[in-house]
């Protein structure tokens, strides 16, 4: 059997609401608008993807249940299409990540064990973090016992009752602080990357354990990954990227998993990660790194916003053009690049 791959610990946010957008691309709807119309709301967004495919964006926002109803309502106001809004959610955020496929791999597979079916993820460097049903909390929680070990708790009835008394505390942080310019531990940046998507059937994509596992390799990093709703409204969009280097391997594992998997690439690609003391507990941040992309020309291909970090994809041929967009919004004090 296994050891355990041994973590720093997960948390919770409950109470929460999944809103779900897809916009055509053809209708001019950029995600600037969206998160612009939020931000005028000061509506907190403690996670967020956007990913686009050949036809549309795909929009996952998690607000408190409180706010759920305002930003529906901002959402409405400002586009044509109507969102879905489902009730009764959470966020269940397991760290570090470090990047790491194995990591990846197992809380998939540990899902899949326990018929833990997500309904979004995304990472970040330092964590995953699954929304899913709060009915199916406990056992998803439980789930991590398997191939994880914390220093913090060493069972689901530890972790529980370290969670006392918590979550009213985390809500009181939020949006505590507003700076005029965000401030930024670090930027970094790696190019050379490819961006895939995949389209499955909905509650399918934790049966993509498998192939990430063939994918972990020691020094291999997964620096993008992020689900998002799809026009056809019986599937999602898992998009993730890797090196280059990995690209023809990474597809003949997914063909042989899944012959008939509808798959996309876009390479080259680079990818941005920036961590932030208000990320996860502010409005705005989005709208900010948004709006700086438009003025200097730079084309988004997918974000995500988790547990205080933002992580983007770009062409690569406007990587540079991204760093300085990003330096004319936020306080950066140093740009790191990753090989």
């Amino acid at each position: 059997m296994p050891v355990p791959e041994k973590l720093g610990g997960f948390k919770v946010l409950k109470e929460v609401t999944r809103i779900l957008l897809v916009s055509p691309r053809e209708s001019g709807v950029l995600p600037l608008r969206l998160f612009r119309a939020l931000a005028d709301q000061k509506i907190n967004l403690p996670y967020a993807t956007c990913v686009s495919d050949d036809r549309a964006w795909g929009l996952t926002l998690v607000v408190d249940a409180v706010n759920a109803v305002g930003t529906s309502a901002a959402l409405v106001t400002a586009f044509t299409e109507r969102p879905v809004l489902q009730y009764g959610g959470a966020i269940l955020s397991i760290f570090p990540h470090r990047k790491n496929p194995e990591i990846t791999r197992a809380l998939f597979e540990a899902f899949r064990r326990e018929g833990v079916a997500p309904d979004a993820l995304a990472s970040s460097p330092s964590a995953i973090s699954v929304v899913l049903n709060e009915r199916i909390l406990n056992r998803a929680s439980s789930a991590l016992f398997g191939p994880f070990s914390f220093s913090a708790y060493r069972t689901p009835a530890d972790w529980k009752l370290a969670q006392k008394g918590k979550e009213q505390l985390c809500k009181e942080v939020v949006a505590s602080y507003q700076e005029k310019r965000p401030k930024v531990y670090g930027l970094e940046v790696q190019d050379g990357q490819a961006l895939l998507k995949i389209k499955l059937a909905k509650g399918q994509i934790a049966a993509l354990g498998p192939a990430f596992g063939r994918l972990a390799r020691p020094g291999l990093s997964l620096t993008f990954l992020a689900t998002s709703p799809c026009r056809e409204s019986n599937q999602d969009q898992i998009s993730f990227c890797l090196p280059l280097s990995e690209e023809d391997f990474c597809q003949q594992v997914l063909r042989e998993a899944a012959p008939l998997l509808d798959l996309q690439n876009i390479a080259p690609a680079a990818v941005f990660s920036m961590n932030g003391p208000h990320f996860g507990d502010r409005y705005g941040i989005i709208s900010e790194l948004l709006t700086a992309f438009e003025t200097c020309g730079v084309d988004l291909l997918g974000l995500s916003c988790t547990i205080a970090s933002v992580t983007g994809v770009v062409p690569s041929a406007q990587l540079a053009a991204a760093v300085e967009a990003i330096r004319g919004r936020f306080d950066i004090p140093s740009v790191i690049e990753r090989k």
